[in-house]
């Protein structure tokens, strides 16, 4: 045996897990791989991060994730991580860039992938010292978002608005590349000559086939919301969901995923949960990796996306609405456009009604009731999604042709 080839075979077509995620490693990536670094400051085993580095191990590069949270770090030679405390809240997020940054900078990486745009400084600065290119992945119409965050005028929002987008674009133009998660969102960036690929935010196939798996009439009192929780994203109504099913003694049970933004959410949720005497038929689910899921919504009939009206959130179609229509379960959503549009034409969807929990109840009693002919509709929309929406053939082979391009640049 050569040198170094004990270690080829080591590597050859292995699963690569922690309690966060979870990462198949293609048998032609080894130690003397080229390394990718994920430096961000999202939390550890984001499900969109884990997706684009499955891309990154499929174009035969290796990964180091940097991000927050807890447990214990990969040391694998395909798959590592560095784990930094998890934040208690936006401002301490933000203050973690410089650590992330500094922990990035000493791997050798031949190219870096951000998720934030907060570390678009950071990212710069390593791009110049280094002359390596920089990929930012742009998660959500960040523009839009912090200038609504912001504590001035909204008559001035807009102008802020897009002073927020041409820094973006001008810092992806200088970085090397852009990953966007909409056509829409990628005008911008390609109207200033940016290399863009657009990577929507579609479930990985392998882990959906074969649902759905039950009959819709087995699962049809189960509610599920697999989201972040947070007033932006609809703790309110949920809790009112909840409460009014409950005083009305409907037969939903909400499962809830336990995850939170920071403690400071947490809090926030246990408050609005304890106000409204904490009701039996909620059900708080630990959280799980993304690999998981399919797992849960296996035995869920609705999914719940509770979208607030907040900027971005008119246009956003959050992951978790095509893993409800791929997994077979009826999209409960807010009146947010772009979530409600995909709703109403790739889902069995019942859309916010106003946000008035009698009315959004009654539309799912009313496909409960009528359990055989939503059980078969679901089950085309479940096949149409998985035809349609899936992370492999539409993302996978424009992302992996960004970092093979992107890999191969160097300043100078």
């Amino acid at each position: 045996m050569n040198e170094g080839e004990g270690d080829e075979l080591s590597l050859a077509g292995r699963t690569v897990g922690t309690d966060a995620w979870q990462l198949v490693v293609p048998a032609a990536v080894s130690q003397s791989s080229p390394l990718l670094v994920v430096p961000t400051v999202h939390p550890r085993g984001d499900r969109r991060i884990v997706r684009c580095a499955q891309v990154a191990l499929e174009a035969g590069f290796r990964v180091h994730f940097i991000w927050l949270g807890d447990g214990e770090a990969s040391n694998d030679p395909a798959v590592s991580e560095t784990i930094l405390p998890s934040p208690r809240n936006a401002r301490e997020r933000i203050g973690l860039v410089k650590a992330v940054a500094r922990a990035a900078r000493p791997l050798p990486a031949v190219l870096w992938h951000i998720h934030d745009y907060y570390f678009l400084a950071a990212a710069r600065r390593w791009q110049r010292k280094s002359g390596k290119a920089v990929l930012y992945d742009v998660h959500e119409y960040y523009a839009s978002y912090y200038s609504e965050k912001l504590p001035i005028p909204s008559v001035f929002r807009r102008a802020v608005a897009k002073a927020l987008e041409w820094y973006q674009v001008t810092m992806a133009k200088k970085l090397g590349g852009a990953n966007v998660v909409t056509e829409k969102m990628a005008e911008s960036f390609r109207a200033a000559g940016v290399p863009v690929s657009v990577s929507p935010n579609f479930p990985l196939l392998a882990q959906f086939r074969g649902l759905p798996a039950a009959d819709f009439e087995s699962r049809r009192w189960n509610v599920v919301h697999i989201g972040t929780l947070s007033r932006e994203y609809g703790t309110e109504l949920l809790v009112r969901l909840a409460t009014r099913s409950a005083e009305r003694s409907l037969p939903f049970t909400f499962h809830v995923i336990a995850r939170y933004p920071s403690p400071d959410h947490q809090a926030d949720f246990e408050q609005l949960l304890a106000a409204a005497s904490s009701p039996a038929n909620v059900r708080l689910v630990p959280t799980r990796p993304t690999h998981e899921m399919p797992a849960l919504l296996s035995d869920m009939g609705y999914g719940l996306s509770l979208l607030m009206p907040d900027g971005q959130n008119e246009s956003a179609v959050p992951s978790k609405n095509y893993e409800y229509a791929m997994a077979g379960l009826v999209d409960v959503v807010t009146d947010r456009r772009a979530q409600r549009a995909f709703a109403e034409s790739f889902a069995v969807g019942i859309s916010g009604h106003g946000g008035d929990p009698d009315l959004m109840l009654d539309q799912m009693m009313k496909l409960a009731d009528e359990s055989t002919e939503t059980g078969s509709r679901l089950k085309d929309r479940a096949e149409q999604a998985q035809r349609e929406f899936t992370w492999e053939l539409a993302v996978q082979p424009g992302l992996s042709k960004m970092f093979v391009r992107l890999a191969s640049h160097t300043d100078g």
